[in-house]
């Protein structure tokens, strides 16, 4: 088999560009697993694990596996979040395509995630803000968040060690990362979230029933992002 065939989108590609090399791997909700399984046929880790908590997307991991010849090096694994893992089973932790609840909650229920000794990349599809902060409560650095363009979306993803400062940070604060600034799509993807936060406030200035804890909120964050495009330069 041709690895050109196996399919991957610009979102899974910045994921895995962030892989060290000779890392141990474990890909939380793994779905096809096209991840370990791409990285194995590289050479560029050393083992992989991919679990996921149903039975259907392990087996399509497992045809996947054996579809580009890695069922040898990849481990299977059926459960929830890290439960399935032993904290010295692996150095480089991925949980991508899930809410950023949901991502705090699998952080939660397996602390040692959080030691210092594992890198995390962290890929929510909601939720980014309540990620952030879950993050800065327990001591998670962001220490770079990359950005992709995938369709009419754009993703962030987000690479993250722990054993750092644990800060409690009000959710608006956490729409961005300083991370995230750094990235080359930073500009474009804050004017987005700004458009669509002044669209929430709108909505929410005009209903008939006020809910003003909740526009506060969101006029907090249009104050957070104006003011990270004034410091990047790009007003808008």
């Amino acid at each position: 088999m041709q690895e050109n065939r196996m399919h991957l989108t610009p979102r899974l590609r910045t994921i895995m560009q962030q892989v060290p090399e000779g890392a141990r791997l474990v890909d939380i909700g793994t779905d096809h697993a096209l991840i370990p399984t791409a990285l194995l046929r590289r050479g560029v880790i050393q083992s992989a694990i991919a679990s996921d908590l149903r039975e259907g997307p392990l087996d399509s991991a497992a045809r996947t596996a054996k579809q580009f010849e890695v069922e040898h090096k990849l481990s299977l694994r059926l459960g929830g979040g890290l439960q399935t893992v032993k904290p010295d089973e692996a150095d480089t932790i991925v949980i991508a395509g899930m809410g950023g609840e949901t991502i705090a909650q699998i952080l939660a229920d397996d602390a040692w995630a959080l030691d210092g000794a594992h890198l995390l990349l962290l890929q929510a599809m909601t939720a980014q803000p309540y990620l952030r902060q879950y993050l800065a409560a327990h001591g998670g650095v962001i220490q770079k968040e990359s950005l992709c363009r995938e369709g009419q979306r754009i993703y962030t993803v987000m690479t993250v060690v722990g054993g750092g400062k644990r800060e409690q940070k009000k959710l608006s604060a956490c729409c961005i990362s300083d991370a995230l600034l750094r990235d080359p799509m930073a500009e474009e993807y804050i004017h987005k979230l700004l458009h669509r936060e002044q669209k929430i406030a709108h909505s929410l200035e005009t209903a008939k029933h006020q809910k003003p804890e909740e526009l506060h909120m969101h006029r907090e964050m249009i104050a957070v992002l104006s003011q990270a495009l004034h410091a990047l330069g790009k007003d808008d």
